[in-house]
């Protein structure tokens, strides 16, 4: 399968999708798009390499060199692996990738610290326009209200 590339931006981070074989022949279209987005000015990152179904050492050296540029300007790098069960997964582990990533199952799983703060601000926004809204004087039915001179 050729590699795939995508992305797209949640909660602030840039999701980067790869699908396919991560190998010499494709790891060149990787390295520009990770690097083209750094230096673009992406600073949060979550590559998905979920569906990726080889991935050999260059492929890892390109994850590599994007986790170092992003640590040069102060950013971040969160990766999703493939399940447990999965070939390419248990490569990856015999490279190391969890004892330098910041790895995670999915890219929900990535980004879960970034969205309960963001669910926890929209209940407190709710709760706050409720209070806001039974404090405001509202005219009974059947009275008018009179406007203050």
């Amino acid at each position: 399968m050729a590699l795939s590339v995508s992305y797209g931006e949640r909660y602030g981070w840039t999701v980067v999708q790869v699908a396919g074989e991560v190998d010499i022949s494709g790891v060149a279209a990787l390295r520009e798009r990770l690097q083209r987005l750094v230096t673009g000015g992406c600073l949060r990152m979550v590559v998905d390499i979920s569906r990726v179904d080889f991935c050999d050492s260059t492929g890892f050296a390109v994850l590599v060199a994007t986790r170092r540029m992003l640590s040069s300007r102060d950013g971040q790098l969160r990766l999703v692996l493939p399940g447990p069960e999965v070939h390419t997964r248990k490569i990856l582990q015999l490279f190391g990738i969890e004892r330098i990533f910041d790895v995670h199952d999915s890219v929900d799983d990535a980004l879960a610290d970034l969205r309960e703060p963001l669910l926890a601000a929209d209940a407190a926004d709710a709760a706050e326009a409720a209070e806001v809204a039974d404090a405001v004087p509202r005219p009974r039915e059947g009275t008018h209200a009179a406007a203050a001179d």
